[in-house]
């Protein structure tokens, strides 16, 4: 049997934009099943701060690179240049993709987003958005506009923070590989994981 992947992330979030094509080398590698779980960054609840003014940089210091960009180089990937539009308010999208897993389609609709978001400069927040996306990967229009509007899925969402800290999730992306956590990491370590993990089932 297949193992499964657990995969805690939000699309707002751009280690997770990392994660997604994580995952799907995964899949694609080892044929793992992927299951994705929203963790929302931003719930209704939550206030969302005032951003902090960037530090003062010597001008006469070297550029070094920040994690993120580190993670990309890891990656392979080049970081989004598109403008993003998408606020820190995702839940329309977590309740799309919530619909979309029960019917098969979770990996590419997931995928989907993402690009829209970091690749295409596009809400993805908007209903309208996430059906075009949705009849792309043969999601039928009138039940993922139920599943948003109906906030159908709202119970599979898990909210930050404390929730999430309640699950173990402190980070996203974060991969749940057997009976470990996997936090922000590069594509290297999570294999290993699965490979420990595959050669554990076999015992």
């Amino acid at each position: 049997m297949p193992i499964t992947i657990t995969i805690a992330h939000d699309f707002t979030c751009p280690w997770c934009y990392i994660g997604v094509f994580q995952a799907l080398a995964l899949r694609d590698e080892f044929g793992a099943e992927l299951h994705w779980v929203g963790h929302e960054l931003w719930p209704d609840e939550l206030e969302i701060p005032e951003r902090s003014p960037s530090p003062v940089v010597a001008t006469n210091r070297p550029a070094t690179p920040t994690r993120l960009e580190l993670a990309y180089a890891a990656q392979g990937m080049e970081p989004p240049t598109a403008e993003k539009v998408t606020g820190p308010r995702i839940h329309n999208a977590l309740e799309a993709a919530a619909f979309a897993q029960t019917q098969g389609k979770g990996d590419s609709f997931i995928e989907l987003v993402y690009r829209a978001i970091w690749e295409e400069s596009l809400d993805g927040n908007d209903p309208e958005v996430l059906i075009a996306l949705g009849t792309k990967v043969g999601l039928d229009e009138e039940g993922l506009r139920g599943a948003i509007c109906g906030r159908s899925y709202e119970a599979e969402i898990i909210k930050f923070d404390d929730d999430s800290y309640g699950a173990g999730v402190y980070n996203v992306p974060t991969f749940f590989i057997g009976d470990y956590r996997y936090a922000e990491q590069p594509l290297s370590v999570l294999r290993k994981a699965v490979v420990a993990e595959l050669a554990a089932c076999k015992e």
